[in-house]
């Protein structure tokens, strides 16, 4: 939503390259996964959704994408090979994981991987063996069935901050993966550096990415690579990327506006985002009132006001706004005649499950009128989508995604 990215500035900005901590996630059922925290309660005078979603008419389609086959319905493994060590964030890899992506009917996971936590500082900034055995081990599990895999680069904080003193490690660390799966067949990707935000502006980031690329086309010359652009992987920020003329180089933007209701009270998040109750879609049954930090700055109160006070069909944190986000992408795919990914898209468990599921339907059908194919974001904690210690899907989640 173009409105909500001017709001926002500099302060989502600040707020948001942190990477995001295992958490709790509401399944209705009282077992909770290891590592994983009793879900927050809302609060007892949260307003109530009043779900309107069907009185507002999405707009035609434009332009769609050209399919990626075997990459257009899948799940991301977060905080598991990105953390700092396995396990670490409450999450370690499960047979589980592949099994029951697979029996929902999803055709690829996406798996974000730190390597920089796992190579030597110093060129070749060789990986850990056992780190490879653990991505060898996840693209097993994903081929035995029949899954596609996405071999994301996630988490390399030190590049956020000092680009150019990292280029050449991350130019190295892709180097290595694509010599590793020089072999493996085309439905392993690779994405090359998950949100690009802080220091690593678009002028920095396309340069490494183009070195990036042409490293991994010497030994894997038609392999499906996966750009992200600026401003964590922002629709608003696809127009400057600069990309060779290489069919099998895609695009990739994620999707979590508007930002103060998908991670609405987010422990990792400034104190501005800590309003709690926000429903989608506005306007709630009952006005909301932001925290006093969330008062103090302009963007936020005029969002707050415009979602207290507007009808669904001009409200912040209504379908429109997801629309509006959707005809920014359309814009690229008609300009760069590229096709595009959604790689992330979630709203956390301090939202109400009916709200989730909402949002998330209106955000993968825009997708899916598009061609575009996408993977929901599951980190195991406040984002899970997946309950591995029970067996099942998260309610709203799969109800969003799948009816």
């Amino acid at each position: 939503m173009r409105l909500l990215h001017l709001l926002l500035g500099s302060t989502w900005l600040l707020a948001s390259c942190v990477p995001r901590r295992p958490g709790a996630a509401s399944t209705g059922a009282t077992q909770q996964a290891p590592g994983v925290s009793a879900p927050a309660p809302l609060p007892p005078d949260a307003p109530v959704a009043i779900h309107r979603v069907s009185e507002i008419e999405p707009p035609p389609v434009a332009v769609a994408s050209e399919p990626v086959p075997g990459f257009m319905r899948g799940i991301n493994l977060g905080n598991a090979l990105d953390a700092p060590q396995e396990g670490a964030w409450g999450v370690t890899l499960d047979e589980k994981h592949f099994e029951m992506a697979k029996a929902a009917g999803l055709d690829h996971i996406r798996l974000p991987v730190r390597f920089s936590a796992h190579a030597q500082d110093e060129a070749p900034y060789t990986i850990e063996d056992s780190f490879w055995k653990r991505v060898d081990w996840a693209l097993d599990q994903a081929a035995a069935r029949g899954l596609s895999i996405i071999i994301d680069l996630h988490h390399y904080e030190e590049l956020m901050k000092k680009p150019a003193q990292h280029a050449d490690r991350v130019v190295g660390i892709w180097k290595q993966v694509a010599e590793r799966y020089k072999g493996r067949p085309a439905s392993v990707a690779f994405e090359l550096i998950n949100e690009p935000c802080n220091e690593l502006k678009s002028a920095l980031l396309n340069p490494i990415q183009k070195r990036a690329i042409a490293a991994i086309r010497l030994t894997n010359p038609t392999r499906l690579i996966i750009a992200n652009s600026y401003f964590w992987a922002g629709a608003d920020y696809l127009k400057e990327l600069e990309l060779p003329p290489d069919p099998n180089v895609i695009a990739s933007f994620h999707d979590y506006q508007p930002i103060l209701f998908t991670h609405q009270g987010m422990p990792f998040m400034p104190a501005e985002f800590q309003t709690r109750g926000i429903v989608f879609p506005g306007p709630p049954a009952a006005p909301v009132t932001a925290v006093e930090a969330g008062q103090k700055l302009d963007w936020v109160s005029t969002w707050i006001n415009s979602y207290n006070s507007q009808p669904i069909a001009t409200n912040a944190n209504g379908p429109n706004a997801i629309f509006d986000y959707f005809k920014i992408v359309e814009a690229y795919i008609k300009s760069s005649k590229r096709r595009v990914y959604l790689g992330e898209f979630g709203v956390s468990d301090n939202a109400d499950p009916k709200s989730r599921e909402e949002w998330l339907r209106v955000v993968r059908k825009e997708a899916e009128k598009r061609k575009i194919g996408w993977a929901i974001w599951d980190d195991g904690g406040k984002f899970r989508a997946l309950n591995v210690a029970l067996g099942t899907w998260v309610a709203p989640i799969h109800a969003g995604l799948f009816e």
